[in-house]
């Protein structure tokens, strides 16, 4: 339980977020820690904030660079960490008091090079309540195949990177893709847990996750979207050869990507009906499977069939479902 853990937060103009992130970070039950914040060139009062938290307390780090995106941003703290164990955690996000001790606990009870905890989704402004870790939450551990299987379902384990603790070793040669904005985290996670040689996973909610309507996953449809789908796509050919299980994971992501980047063209626009076809074109032969498929959420599975009717069906059914929820 020594063993020292780097903390990597990636920062961009985020100066009035940042002091209760590192507060709920420097509350940690898990002491042995280094806090790394990398300033991505902000150009608010966020630089001179870090400077301020780390005169502080002697486990804050910081790095100040010039701007070049999230990717970038976490690159530099990898490349930084001393700790034994590496977890990420986004600037306006914030953590339960044993965050980290719950992580390395899960990690060290499965003997696994990966441990994975579940997250609260919070709208901006709006705290939860805290709960702790009192062992009546469910775990499970996964071999590398299930593992990569689980990833890319776009279930509970998550493509993030934030509810993640990795053994530093693990992270050798494996970077943030740089022209990636979108997908960057599963992309990442993907090229990691195909060397894992287990990952365990908890129920328990440490990890509270901001939902901040500025987000690149709430803009209207562009290329970053269409770069997803190009991801997926890769994943799903560098899978083709595997275990008929992986290979079935691979194009059950890019399913879930095409219906994904889809349902951002309906809500937010614009909208490109010879993209849209060719996306429709492409799930086709792929959605007899995708429906049978145990992993994937209720959810997507019942958006793939107002999908298939078209543009005016699945549009009316993504603006109703928001209206409702």
């Amino acid at each position: 339980m020594d063993s020292m853990v780097s903390i990597i937060v990636p920062v961009y103009n985020c100066a009035g977020f940042l002091p209760r992130c590192v507060d709920s970070l420097l509350s940690q039950t898990y002491s042995s820690l280094e806090i790394i914040l990398v300033d991505d060139g902000s150009t608010d009062d966020t630089s001179s904030v870090c400077d301020s938290l780390a005169e502080s307390d002697s486990r804050i780090q910081v790095l100040h660079k010039t701007n070049g995106g999230v990717s970038s941003a976490r690159n530099a703290g990898i490349e930084a960490a001393k700790g034994e164990y590496i977890t990420f955690t986004d600037a306006d996000d914030y953590v339960n008091p044993d965050h980290i001790e719950c992580l390395i606990k899960l990690m060290e009870r499965h003997h696994c090079d990966v441990s994975v905890c579940s997250y609260i989704s919070e709208e901006e402004d709006k705290c939860s309540e805290q709960s702790c870790c009192n062992g009546s939450e469910n775990e499970k551990c996964y071999d590398r195949n299930s593992a990569v299987c689980e990833l890319l379902a776009g279930g509970a384990v998550g493509g993030y990177v934030w509810n993640k603790l990795y053994r530093r070793e693990l992270l050798s040669g494996v970077r943030f893709r740089g022209d990636m904005k979108i997908l960057e985290d599963l992309r990442f996670n993907y090229e990691v847990f195909e060397r894992v040689n287990k990952m365990s996973f908890s129920t328990y909610k440490s990890y509270h996750y901001i939902q901040r309507g500025q987000s690149a996953m709430h803009r209207s449809f562009g290329e970053e979207h269409r770069k997803m789908v190009e991801t997926a796509r890769e994943i799903r050919d560098e899978l083709a050869g595997s275990s008929p299980e992986l290979a079935q994971a691979g194009c059950g992501l890019l399913a879930t990507t095409i219906l994904w980047v889809s349902d951002v063209m309906a809500e937010y626009g614009p909208y490109d009906r010879q993209l849209f076809e060719q996306y429709r074109a492409e799930f086709k032969p792929l959605k007899k499977n995708y429906m049978k498929m145990s992993r994937i959420p209720f959810s997507y599975r019942a958006s793939a069939v107002f999908f298939s009717m078209g543009f005016g069906v699945f549009r009316l059914a993504v603006k109703t479902v928001r209206k409702i929820l």
